[in-house]
């Protein structure tokens, strides 16, 4: 036999020996009472050396998500856009939360740029520029939506608005 085996035998010997004079001793104290604690007591003692022995789970690697190729990847703005554009189609309240937001400082930076009117300060006069059916899809005044059901503004409408916007 080896070494190691053999101081493994002794150790399991000293054990078990430990175990049952921890045993006896618990049973000629207590009776058959001290004898269930004691066996309840090495038991968790077991149990514990076992769980330290269990290996801990292996690090958790995050993994590196890399970005989806697109087609037009220079243009971000673009893409940002065109996709609050698209949300406008899916309901009115989409339409109100994402796509009107982005036409109201695109048409507040369009009169202020070309026509030195302030949306804030004279809507009245970016009404009159714009044009009432403009002005009703993108006034700031305009209540938001409550409803998330289909259609949303169709993309006619939306074509109208932005080439509206476009020629300020």
């Amino acid at each position: 036999m080896s070494e190691g085996t053999t101081g493994r035998t002794v150790l399991r010997r000293f054990l078990v020996a430990a175990v049952v004079v921890v045993l006896a001793l618990a049973f000629g104290v207590a009776g058959p009472a001290g004898l269930l604690v004691a066996l309840t007591g090495l038991a968790v003692i077991a149990l514990l050396v076992r769980l330290v022995q269990i290996p801990s789970a292996p690090p958790h690697r995050r993994r590196s998500r890399r970005p989806v190729p697109v087609a037009n990847a220079p243009y971000r703005s673009y893409r940002q856009i065109a996709e609050q554009l698209s949300w406008g189609q899916v309901s009115p309240r989409h339409y109100d939360l994402v796509t009107r937001p982005m036409l109201t400082r695109l048409m507040a930076a369009r009169l202020a740029d070309r026509r030195r009117i302030e949306l804030d300060t004279d809507p009245e006069a970016a009404r009159a520029v714009v044009g009432e059916q403009v002005w009703e899809m993108v006034s700031p005044q305009r209540p938001v939506s409550g409803s998330s059901q289909p259609p949303g503004v169709d993309r006619r409408t939306l074509a109208m608005i932005v080439d509206r916007l476009e020629h300020l």
